[in-house]
């Protein structure tokens, strides 16, 4: 989730402070019923707003570059991963496949 890993590399509670600086990152925004799912699985407060769904790798592999191994304020314990169901997963799936920049038909 988005909020949670700006919180985990020490980027506090500015929304999007991590897309801005790592636009590179994969980010999906799960659709209302993503939300229900997360909520339900209890990643995600009822009341929240949009939910970005990230790979925890990437994060992990942040955490330890230049830019944020020395951060006093890092904090992984905030990043949790999790596995979206099967639905969720092809959303994803389609969402990249709209989104390559590596040209059609590429693999």
């Amino acid at each position: 989730m988005g909020a949670k890993a700006n919180k985990a590399l020490g980027l506090g509670a500015t929304r999007g402070r991590l897309y801005y600086k790592h636009p590179e990152l994969f980010k999906y925004c799960g659709d209302q019923e993503d939300k229900q799912w997360l909520y339900e699985n209890g990643l995600m407060p009822a009341t929240g707003g949009k939910a970005f769904i990230l790979i925890v790798e990437d994060i992990l592999d942040l955490a330890e570059t230049d830019e944020y191994k020395n951060n006093p304020d890092i904090c992984l314990n905030e990043v949790r991963p999790f596995k979206v169901n099967a639905k969720i997963q092809e959303k994803m799936k389609a969402y990249i496949r709209a989104n390559r920049t590596d040209g059609p038909g590429d693999s």
